[in-house]
Parts: structure tokens; C-alpha cells; sequence
């Protein structure tokens, strides 16, 4: 199929290991000075996990922070912010969108950057408070779930990962207001139930799992953290589930035409719909 062959694309080009570590070592100097008392920094989210999009792959860092946690996240947020503001020349821009400040360089790569306080240890593991939606605070414990991932992912011959970048690329074509590490939890999640993977086939059928939950909150299942949250509101809940029912309807509709060449231009038509114009003509 071709689904097989445009997955290979989304995957980014990596990120000059060099430009990374000086960029983010002039960056944890200063909030190791500041008032947060920031220990060292370590990679988290899509670009560890490898489940980031190209166009999209901004370099994800958790910051270990010493200093009392303050009653509201937004204050934490807002004080790395002030505190990352001039820390290495090349940033151009600055702005929190929780539970992260992303960090706009004059070029390639950005960061996004998660303040994090430790909670407990469990096993080899540790949790962390992290900014929550709301001001609020959320759990996160993110060696265990890179662990769960990568077990999912290597017992499904490397299909899990790219099957969890097609849901990505859906969200981002269609502005869809739900969280990427939630559909990259959901899609590990639905992984541990199959034996194999067709990227067309078990993306419908992921598509109608996430539907049927209605794109709820998630239980972890790492047993970790309580809850894995999906959207910022209810109003953004709804829309989110609309229009993943759009995108899975335009799905099977592609998939009954698939390798129907008198009518490949309403496949690729339905297949735009649901990746954006990235999504290559069929040449069948």
C-alpha cells in the first residue's frame, strides 16, 4: 500500500548532535544560576522517542528543578521563561504553551523545554510533577513510558512508532486540538493487543478505539502516573472526536479503493483529507 511508503517520510532528518548539546548547555547554565536551581537536563518526548514529524521535530528536554514547587504551574512556567530569556544568542523567540516553553531559535533545531520536580521513585523509575492544563499539575514519568513504547515498538518489527506518526501527521494536517502524547500512549497501548501491524488497516481501527473512547483521559500502562490526559477542554474533546470520525470515514473510503487505478484520484483525494497534501498521487 502506498500508506507503507509515505510513513517513510514523515520520519525527520537528524538533528546535528553538536548544534543540540551547545544550544542546551548554554540554556541549563542559566536555569541552574536561577532561582529554580535546574540540575541536568535530559531528553524527552517525540524526538527521544522517536515518534517526532519532520517539519515538526522540535528537540524535547525535561528540566529537573530543585527550588519548592509553586502552587500554580503558570508561575513556573513563566519564571523559565524570564529565565531562559537571553541565554544563548540564537534565540529569537520565547513562549509557553503548557506543559512546555518552546524556545524559537533563528534556526533549526527549536526545543521545547518541560520544568519537572520529583514526586517518587518506583523501581528504576521516577515520577514527576510537571505543568498541568489550567495552572494545574500532571504526572509524568517519562523513562517508563519511552520503555513501553520501545518494547511495543520492537516486538511489532519496528511498526509501532510509525503507525503513532501517521496519527501525528492526521492531528497536525487537521488542527486537531488533542495531545501527541497521548495518541503516541493510545496507539503503544492498542499495539500490546496484536500480533502484527498493516498501517492502513490498524490505523481505521485505532481511529474507531480512540472514537469509541471518546478521546477520554487514559489509565497509564506503566501503573506509574494516574491519568494520561487527552485535551485542554471538553469543548476541544468534542471537536477533537469529530473530527477524527471524518478522518476515519475519508480513511475507508480510501482503503475500498486502494489499488483501483480508474479511480485513484478520489483515493488520493480521500488520503489528502486525512494527511494533507504531503500524501503522494498513486502512480498504480
Amino acid at each position: 500500500m502506498l500508506v507503507d511508503e509515505y510513513v517513510k517520510t514523515l520520519a525527520p532528518v537528524q538533528y546535528d548532535r553538536t548544534t543540540v548539546a551547545t544550544r542546551h548547555q548554554a540554556m541549563e547554565a542559566a536555569v541552574a544560576k536561577s532561582s529554580l536551581r535546574g540540575g541536568i537536563w535530559f531528553e524527552s518526548g517525540s524526538w527521544s522517542h522517536g515518534t517526532s514529524l519532520k517539519g515538526h521535530s522540535d528537540v524535547d528536554f525535561m528540566i529537573p528543578v530543585s527550588s519548592n514547587r509553586p502552587d500554580y504551574s503558570s508561575s513556573a512556567l513563566a519564571n523559565l521563561k524570564a529565565t531562559l530569556h537571553g541565554s544563548h544568542w540564537a534565540i529569537s523567540n520565547l513562549r509557553v504553551s503548557s506543559p512546555t516553553v518552546k524556545v524559537q531559535f533563528f534556526g533549526e533545531p527549536h526545543f521545547e523545554v518541560v520544568p519537572a520536580w520529583h514526586y517518587k521513585t518506583a523501581g528504576e523509575d521516577r515520577v514527576f510533577w510537571i505543568p498541568g492544563q489550567g495552572g494545574l499539575w500532571a504526572e509524568s514519568a517519562p523513562r517508563a513510558h519511552l520503555r513501553f513504547v520501545n518494547q511495543q515498538n520492537d516486538r511489532l518489527g519496528k511498526r509501532v512508532k510509525p503507525l503513532a506518526r501517521l496519527l501525528k501527521q492526521w492531528k497536525v494536517n487537521s488542527g486537531t486540538p488533542v495531545s501527541s502524547f497521548y495518541l503516541e500512549m493510545r496507539t503503544a497501548e492498542y499495539a500490546t493487543g496484536v500480533s502484527s501491524l498493516s498501517y492502513h488497516t490498524d490505523l481505521s481501527i485505532l481511529m474507531g478505539r480512540l472514537i469509541s473512547y471518546g478521546l477520554r483521559d487514559m489509565n497509564d500502562p506503566t501503573g506509574l502516573v494516574s491519568r494520561i490526559g487527552s485535551v485542554s477542554s471538553e469543548d476541544n474533546r468534542r471537536k477533537a472526536v469529530r473530527l477524527l470520525q471524518d478522518a476515519k470515514d475519508h480513511l475507508d473510503e480510501a482503503y475500498d479503493l486502494d489499488s483501483k487505478s480508474d479511480q485513484r484520484r478520489q483515493y488520493w483525494e480521500h488520503m489528502r483529507a486525512v494527511f494533507g497534501n504531503s500524501f503522494p498521487y498513486p502512480t498504480w
